[in-house]
Protein backbone atom coordinates (compact mmCIF):
# COMPACT_ATOMS: atom_id res chain seq x y z
CA UNK A 1 0.00 0.00 0.00
CA UNK A 2 1.23 3.42 -0.82
CA UNK A 3 0.85 5.91 2.02
CA UNK A 4 0.65 9.69 0.93
CA UNK A 5 2.32 12.26 3.16
CA UNK A 6 0.98 16.00 1.38
CA UNK A 7 3.25 18.57 3.09
CA UNK A 8 2.02 22.42 3.16
CA UNK A 9 2.81 24.49 6.24
CA UNK A 10 5.15 22.39 8.34
CA UNK A 11 5.63 23.86 12.05
CA UNK A 12 5.50 21.04 14.21
CA UNK A 13 8.01 19.93 16.39
CA UNK A 14 11.30 18.54 15.61
CA UNK A 15 11.52 14.36 16.19
CA UNK A 16 13.20 13.13 12.39
CA UNK A 17 16.80 11.02 12.50
CA UNK A 18 18.54 11.14 9.46
CA UNK A 19 21.64 9.18 8.54
CA UNK A 20 22.14 9.53 4.39
CA UNK A 21 25.01 6.97 4.19
CA UNK A 22 22.79 4.21 5.46
CA UNK A 23 19.55 6.11 3.46
CA UNK A 24 17.68 5.82 7.09
CA UNK A 25 15.13 8.26 8.11
CA UNK A 26 13.11 7.76 11.56
CA UNK A 27 9.88 9.25 12.38
CA UNK A 28 8.05 8.46 15.27
CA UNK A 29 5.07 10.76 13.80
CA UNK A 30 5.55 12.51 10.01
CA UNK A 31 3.42 15.41 11.88
CA UNK A 32 5.75 16.54 14.29
CA UNK A 33 8.68 17.47 11.06
CA UNK A 34 9.78 20.64 11.22
CA UNK A 35 9.94 22.64 7.91
CA UNK A 36 13.82 22.88 8.35
CA UNK A 37 14.28 19.00 8.73
CA UNK A 38 11.97 18.52 5.88
CA UNK A 39 14.14 20.78 3.57
CA UNK A 40 16.90 19.25 4.70
CA UNK A 41 15.40 15.49 4.23
CA UNK A 42 14.77 17.08 0.46
CA UNK A 43 17.58 18.57 -0.21
CA UNK A 44 19.83 15.05 0.34
CA UNK A 45 17.27 13.42 -1.45
CA UNK A 46 17.96 15.71 -4.44
CA UNK A 47 21.53 15.49 -3.98
CA UNK A 48 21.41 11.68 -4.43
CA UNK A 49 19.37 11.48 -7.02
CA UNK A 50 20.77 13.91 -9.38
CA UNK A 51 24.17 14.41 -8.34
CA UNK A 52 24.23 17.66 -8.29
CA UNK A 53 26.76 20.47 -6.64
CA UNK A 54 26.23 21.50 -3.11
CA UNK A 55 26.30 24.98 -3.98
CA UNK A 56 24.17 24.93 -5.94
CA UNK A 57 21.86 22.86 -4.07
CA UNK A 58 22.18 25.50 -1.29
CA UNK A 59 21.02 28.17 -3.76
CA UNK A 60 18.22 26.39 -5.05
CA UNK A 61 17.03 25.57 -1.47
CA UNK A 62 17.83 29.05 0.39
CA UNK A 63 16.26 30.95 -2.68
CA UNK A 64 13.77 28.79 -4.61
CA UNK A 65 12.45 25.80 -2.62
CA UNK A 66 9.14 26.71 -0.97
CA UNK A 67 7.93 24.56 1.89
CA UNK A 68 4.01 24.83 0.30
CA UNK A 69 5.25 23.64 -3.23
CA UNK A 70 5.80 19.92 -1.70
CA UNK A 71 4.89 16.94 -2.42
CA UNK A 72 6.01 13.51 -1.07
CA UNK A 73 4.98 10.02 -1.07
CA UNK A 74 6.03 7.88 2.09
CA UNK A 75 7.02 4.41 1.10
CA UNK A 76 4.54 1.22 1.20
CA UNK A 77 6.71 -1.21 2.94
CA UNK A 78 7.40 1.69 5.73
CA UNK A 79 5.56 4.80 6.33
CA UNK A 80 8.26 6.11 8.24
CA UNK A 81 10.26 6.82 4.99
CA UNK A 82 9.69 9.38 1.95
CA UNK A 83 9.97 7.37 -0.94
CA UNK A 84 9.09 9.92 -3.93
CA UNK A 85 8.76 13.64 -3.82
CA UNK A 86 8.17 16.82 -6.17
CA UNK A 87 8.19 20.27 -6.02
CA UNK A 88 4.24 21.56 -7.88
CA UNK A 89 5.96 25.32 -8.06
CA UNK A 90 3.78 28.28 -8.98
CA UNK A 91 4.49 29.86 -12.28
CA UNK A 92 2.48 32.05 -15.04
CA UNK A 93 1.65 31.13 -18.37
CA UNK A 94 1.05 34.13 -20.54
CA UNK A 95 -1.18 32.52 -22.95
CA UNK A 96 -1.87 34.21 -26.32
CA UNK A 97 -0.79 37.64 -23.82
CA UNK A 98 -3.64 36.12 -21.25
CA UNK A 99 -2.17 35.55 -18.15
CA UNK A 100 -2.51 31.80 -17.30
CA UNK A 101 -1.95 30.62 -13.99
CA UNK A 102 0.19 27.13 -14.39
CA UNK A 103 2.54 24.15 -11.93
CA UNK A 104 5.45 23.28 -12.36
CA UNK A 105 6.50 20.28 -11.42
CA UNK A 106 10.69 20.40 -10.37
CA UNK A 107 12.71 17.67 -8.20
CA UNK A 108 11.01 14.94 -8.74
CA UNK A 109 12.79 11.65 -8.08
CA UNK A 110 12.20 8.52 -6.06
CA UNK A 111 14.80 6.62 -4.25
CA UNK A 112 16.77 3.80 -5.80
CA UNK A 113 15.39 1.31 -3.82
CA UNK A 114 11.83 2.32 -4.45
CA UNK A 115 12.18 2.89 -8.04
CA UNK A 116 9.81 1.13 -10.66
CA UNK A 117 6.65 0.41 -8.24
CA UNK A 118 4.72 3.15 -9.70
CA UNK A 119 5.33 5.89 -6.84
CA UNK A 120 6.36 8.32 -8.82
CA UNK A 121 3.11 7.38 -10.99
CA UNK A 122 1.08 8.15 -7.89
CA UNK A 123 2.41 11.10 -7.30
CA UNK A 124 2.42 12.81 -10.15
CA UNK A 125 -1.62 11.96 -10.61
CA UNK A 126 -1.61 13.41 -7.10
CA UNK A 127 0.12 16.34 -8.14
CA UNK A 128 -2.30 17.17 -11.24
CA UNK A 129 -5.32 16.79 -8.91
CA UNK A 130 -3.65 19.21 -6.55
CA UNK A 131 -2.66 21.68 -9.03
CA UNK A 132 -6.74 21.36 -10.22
CA UNK A 133 -8.01 21.98 -6.75
CA UNK A 134 -5.67 25.23 -6.51
CA UNK A 135 -6.68 26.94 -9.61
CA UNK A 136 -3.88 26.19 -12.33
CA UNK A 137 -4.80 25.56 -15.78
CA UNK A 138 -1.77 23.91 -16.67
CA UNK A 139 0.95 21.77 -15.03
CA UNK A 140 4.09 22.22 -16.57
CA UNK A 141 7.76 19.94 -16.58
CA UNK A 142 10.97 19.52 -18.39
CA UNK A 143 12.07 15.65 -19.06
CA UNK A 144 15.81 14.85 -17.18
CA UNK A 145 15.84 12.61 -19.83
CA UNK A 146 14.43 11.68 -23.34
CA UNK A 147 13.16 8.41 -22.24
CA UNK A 148 11.24 10.32 -19.54
CA UNK A 149 9.27 11.91 -22.36
CA UNK A 150 7.41 8.75 -23.45
CA UNK A 151 6.85 7.85 -19.64
CA UNK A 152 4.86 11.62 -19.23
CA UNK A 153 3.13 11.30 -22.17
CA UNK A 154 1.56 8.32 -20.68
CA UNK A 155 -0.26 10.39 -18.01
CA UNK A 156 -1.35 12.84 -20.46
CA UNK A 157 1.70 15.17 -20.75
CA UNK A 158 2.12 17.24 -24.11
CA UNK A 159 5.38 18.57 -25.78
CA UNK A 160 4.84 21.21 -26.30
CA UNK A 161 7.57 23.50 -25.43
CA UNK A 162 10.27 23.57 -28.28
CA UNK A 163 13.68 26.06 -28.73
CA UNK A 164 15.26 26.81 -31.80
CA UNK A 165 19.58 26.33 -31.37
CA UNK A 166 20.92 29.04 -33.46
CA UNK A 167 24.70 27.80 -33.74
CA UNK A 168 27.35 30.42 -34.26
CA UNK A 169 31.70 29.88 -34.83
CA UNK A 170 33.71 30.85 -32.78
CA UNK A 171 35.28 33.73 -34.88
CA UNK A 172 31.84 34.98 -35.86
CA UNK A 173 31.77 38.25 -35.43
CA UNK A 174 28.32 40.61 -34.39
CA UNK A 175 28.41 43.79 -36.16
CA UNK A 176 26.54 46.43 -34.57
CA UNK A 177 26.23 50.65 -34.93
CA UNK A 178 25.43 52.33 -31.82
CA UNK A 179 27.34 52.69 -28.74
CA UNK A 180 26.42 50.61 -25.67
CA UNK A 181 27.10 50.60 -21.69
CA UNK A 182 27.16 47.49 -19.70
CA UNK A 183 25.22 48.12 -16.05
CA UNK A 184 25.12 45.77 -13.23
CA UNK A 185 21.70 43.87 -13.41
CA UNK A 186 22.11 42.44 -9.61
CA UNK A 187 18.96 43.65 -7.38
CA UNK A 188 18.60 46.51 -10.38
CA UNK A 189 14.23 46.50 -10.38
CA UNK A 190 15.00 48.74 -13.52
CA UNK A 191 16.73 45.85 -15.04
CA UNK A 192 13.63 43.47 -13.95
CA UNK A 193 11.19 45.68 -15.38
CA UNK A 194 13.24 45.88 -18.88
CA UNK A 195 13.11 41.73 -18.64
CA UNK A 196 9.52 41.43 -17.76
CA UNK A 197 8.67 43.96 -20.31
CA UNK A 198 10.18 42.08 -23.17
CA UNK A 199 9.03 38.75 -21.95
CA UNK A 200 5.64 39.97 -22.66
CA UNK A 201 5.99 40.96 -25.75
CA UNK A 202 6.52 37.16 -26.77
CA UNK A 203 3.00 35.79 -27.50
CA UNK A 204 3.21 32.51 -25.45
CA UNK A 205 5.90 32.54 -22.49
CA UNK A 206 6.56 31.43 -19.36
CA UNK A 207 6.84 34.59 -17.02
CA UNK A 208 9.14 35.14 -13.61
CA UNK A 209 8.76 36.94 -11.04
CA UNK A 210 11.64 39.62 -9.54
CA UNK A 211 12.96 36.81 -6.85
CA UNK A 212 12.98 34.38 -9.49
CA UNK A 213 15.08 36.37 -11.72
CA UNK A 214 17.42 36.96 -8.69
CA UNK A 215 17.89 33.66 -8.30
CA UNK A 216 18.35 32.98 -11.80
CA UNK A 217 21.15 34.95 -12.50
CA UNK A 218 22.89 33.44 -9.31
CA UNK A 219 21.79 29.99 -11.01
CA UNK A 220 23.90 31.30 -13.80
CA UNK A 221 26.94 32.63 -11.99
CA UNK A 222 27.24 29.47 -10.61
CA UNK A 223 27.68 28.32 -13.90
CA UNK A 224 30.32 30.77 -14.31
CA UNK A 225 28.35 32.89 -16.74
CA UNK A 226 27.03 36.24 -16.36
CA UNK A 227 24.45 38.50 -16.88
CA UNK A 228 24.59 41.10 -19.48
CA UNK A 229 22.71 44.15 -19.64
CA UNK A 230 23.21 46.97 -22.10
CA UNK A 231 22.41 50.72 -21.81
CA UNK A 232 22.06 52.66 -25.19
CA UNK A 233 24.33 55.51 -24.66
CA UNK A 234 22.82 57.66 -27.12
CA UNK A 235 19.15 56.91 -25.88
CA UNK A 236 19.66 56.10 -22.45
CA UNK A 237 17.57 52.62 -23.02
CA UNK A 238 18.09 49.30 -21.71
CA UNK A 239 17.85 47.59 -24.82
CA UNK A 240 19.07 44.40 -24.34
CA UNK A 241 19.44 41.62 -21.34
CA UNK A 242 21.09 38.19 -22.23
CA UNK A 243 21.86 35.69 -19.75
CA UNK A 244 24.79 33.22 -20.76
CA UNK A 245 27.10 30.58 -19.52
CA UNK A 246 30.05 28.33 -20.62
CA UNK A 247 29.72 24.85 -21.57
CA UNK A 248 32.66 23.41 -22.70
CA UNK A 249 33.97 24.33 -25.43
CA UNK A 250 31.29 26.39 -26.30
CA UNK A 251 29.20 29.63 -24.64
CA UNK A 252 25.43 29.11 -24.28
CA UNK A 253 22.78 32.02 -24.59
CA UNK A 254 19.99 30.58 -22.14
CA UNK A 255 18.18 34.04 -22.92
CA UNK A 256 18.39 36.96 -24.82
CA UNK A 257 15.56 39.46 -25.46
CA UNK A 258 16.72 42.66 -27.33
CA UNK A 259 14.56 45.80 -28.38
CA UNK A 260 16.62 46.23 -31.51
CA UNK A 261 18.51 43.85 -33.27
CA UNK A 262 21.91 46.06 -33.39
CA UNK A 263 21.34 45.99 -29.22
CA UNK A 264 21.48 41.92 -29.92
CA UNK A 265 23.98 42.04 -32.20
CA UNK A 266 26.03 44.13 -29.44
CA UNK A 267 25.50 42.00 -26.35
CA UNK A 268 26.25 38.39 -28.39
CA UNK A 269 29.94 40.29 -29.28
CA UNK A 270 30.17 41.29 -25.99
CA UNK A 271 29.69 37.67 -24.57
CA UNK A 272 31.72 36.85 -27.38
CA UNK A 273 34.63 38.73 -26.02
CA UNK A 274 34.01 37.57 -22.59
CA UNK A 275 34.50 33.90 -23.19
CA UNK A 276 37.00 34.01 -25.95
CA UNK A 277 37.38 30.68 -28.79
CA UNK A 278 33.93 29.42 -27.93
CA UNK A 279 31.38 28.39 -30.45
CA UNK A 280 28.02 30.29 -29.48
CA UNK A 281 24.78 28.53 -29.03
CA UNK A 282 21.87 30.95 -28.55
CA UNK A 283 18.80 29.05 -27.11
CA UNK A 284 15.43 30.94 -28.86
CA UNK A 285 11.60 30.49 -28.72
CA UNK A 286 10.70 28.42 -32.20
CA UNK A 287 9.72 30.07 -35.21
CA UNK A 288 6.99 29.34 -37.91
CA UNK A 289 10.13 28.98 -40.32
CA UNK A 290 10.74 24.83 -41.70
CA UNK A 291 13.63 24.19 -40.06
CA UNK A 292 14.09 21.66 -37.10
CA UNK A 293 13.91 22.39 -33.39
CA UNK A 294 14.18 20.80 -30.22
CA UNK A 295 12.02 19.36 -27.58
CA UNK A 296 12.15 21.45 -24.18
CA UNK A 297 9.51 20.43 -21.75
CA UNK A 298 5.73 19.00 -21.80
CA UNK A 299 2.65 20.71 -19.99
CA UNK A 300 -0.97 18.70 -19.02
CA UNK A 301 -3.87 20.06 -19.28
CA UNK A 302 -5.37 20.31 -15.46
CA UNK A 303 -8.40 23.19 -15.99
CA UNK A 304 -10.08 23.11 -19.37
CA UNK A 305 -12.70 25.77 -18.32
CA UNK A 306 -9.96 28.01 -17.38
CA UNK A 307 -7.29 27.32 -20.13
CA UNK A 308 -10.35 27.45 -23.54
CA UNK A 309 -11.80 30.78 -21.34
CA UNK A 310 -8.88 32.76 -21.87
CA UNK A 311 -8.21 31.75 -24.81
CA UNK A 312 -12.11 32.26 -26.06
CA UNK A 313 -10.92 36.15 -24.24
CA UNK A 314 -8.27 36.49 -26.34
CA UNK A 315 -10.00 35.33 -29.63
CA UNK A 316 -14.20 36.74 -29.30
CA UNK A 317 -14.73 36.13 -32.64
CA UNK A 318 -13.73 32.19 -32.09
CA UNK A 319 -16.95 30.19 -32.17
CA UNK A 320 -16.28 26.60 -31.36
CA UNK A 321 -17.71 22.97 -29.87
CA UNK A 322 -15.36 20.92 -28.18
CA UNK A 323 -15.91 17.23 -26.20
CA UNK A 324 -13.41 16.63 -23.35
CA UNK A 325 -12.55 13.23 -21.96
CA UNK A 326 -10.38 13.03 -19.27
CA UNK A 327 -9.55 9.60 -17.19
CA UNK A 328 -7.43 11.56 -14.55
CA UNK A 329 -9.60 14.54 -14.06
CA UNK A 330 -13.16 13.77 -14.23
CA UNK A 331 -13.77 17.34 -14.01
CA UNK A 332 -12.17 18.11 -17.31
CA UNK A 333 -14.60 15.89 -19.24
CA UNK A 334 -17.45 18.26 -20.38
CA UNK A 335 -18.62 19.80 -23.60
CA UNK A 336 -17.53 23.08 -23.97
CA UNK A 337 -18.78 25.74 -26.29
CA UNK A 338 -16.66 29.13 -27.18
CA UNK A 339 -18.63 32.13 -28.70
CA UNK A 340 -18.22 35.84 -28.14
CA UNK A 341 -15.38 35.42 -25.73
CA UNK A 342 -17.01 33.20 -23.45
CA UNK A 343 -17.05 29.50 -22.51
CA UNK A 344 -20.17 27.90 -21.73
CA UNK A 345 -20.39 23.68 -20.27
CA UNK A 346 -23.33 22.24 -22.20
CA UNK A 347 -23.06 18.55 -21.94
CA UNK A 348 -26.12 18.44 -23.51
CA UNK A 349 -25.33 19.69 -26.54
CA UNK A 350 -26.72 18.27 -29.71
CA UNK A 351 -25.19 20.48 -32.30
CA UNK A 352 -21.98 19.55 -34.18
CA UNK A 353 -18.74 19.11 -32.29
CA UNK A 354 -15.83 20.54 -33.85
CA UNK A 355 -13.19 18.40 -31.53
CA UNK A 356 -14.04 15.59 -30.06
CA UNK A 357 -10.45 15.03 -28.08
CA UNK A 358 -8.55 13.83 -25.18
CA UNK A 359 -6.63 16.91 -22.99
CA UNK A 360 -3.18 15.88 -24.37
CA UNK A 361 -4.71 16.55 -27.88
CA UNK A 362 -6.49 19.52 -27.35
CA UNK A 363 -3.38 21.14 -26.15
CA UNK A 364 -1.05 19.78 -28.71
CA UNK A 365 -3.59 22.00 -31.15
CA UNK A 366 -3.57 25.10 -29.12
CA UNK A 367 -0.15 24.89 -28.59
CA UNK A 368 1.37 23.87 -31.80
CA UNK A 369 2.61 26.41 -34.77
CA UNK A 370 0.40 28.31 -37.18
CA UNK A 371 0.43 26.32 -40.40
CA UNK A 372 -0.98 23.47 -37.97
CA UNK A 373 -3.70 25.60 -36.32
CA UNK A 374 -5.10 26.96 -39.98
CA UNK A 375 -5.86 23.05 -40.17
CA UNK A 376 -8.11 23.12 -37.43
CA UNK A 377 -9.12 27.23 -38.54
CA UNK A 378 -7.62 28.08 -34.85
CA UNK A 379 -5.41 31.30 -33.61
CA UNK A 380 -2.23 28.54 -32.45
CA UNK A 381 1.33 29.59 -31.05
CA UNK A 382 4.50 27.64 -29.58
CA UNK A 383 4.46 28.53 -25.68
CA UNK A 384 7.94 28.85 -24.80
CA UNK A 385 9.92 28.27 -21.26
CA UNK A 386 13.19 29.52 -20.62
CA UNK A 387 15.41 29.92 -17.47
CA UNK A 388 13.86 27.44 -14.92
CA UNK A 389 16.94 26.04 -13.53
CA UNK A 390 16.82 22.71 -15.11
Amino acid sequence: MIVILIIYHINYNSNLIIDMKDITITMTDARQVSANEMKHTIKNMWGEAFKLDSRWLDMYFDRVYKDNDLLTLTAGDDDDVIASSLLLQRYVLYFHSVPLPMAYIAGANTRKEYRARGYMKELVKLALEMAYDRGDALVSLIPANKRLFFYYDKLGFSTVFYIDEQRYTSIHRFDYGESYTAIDPVNSHEVYAAFDRMMKERDNVVLHTYDDFQAIMEDVHLDGGQTIALRNNNNGALEVIALVAPDDDRLIVKEILWVTEDARNAALEYARKLYPGKSITVLAPPSNRDIPVHSRGMARLVNARKLLSAYAMRYPKLSQSIRLYDPIIPENSHIYIMDRGEVVVNDGFGGHIDLDVSPETLLSILCSNSPIGEIFNLPTSRPYMSLMFD
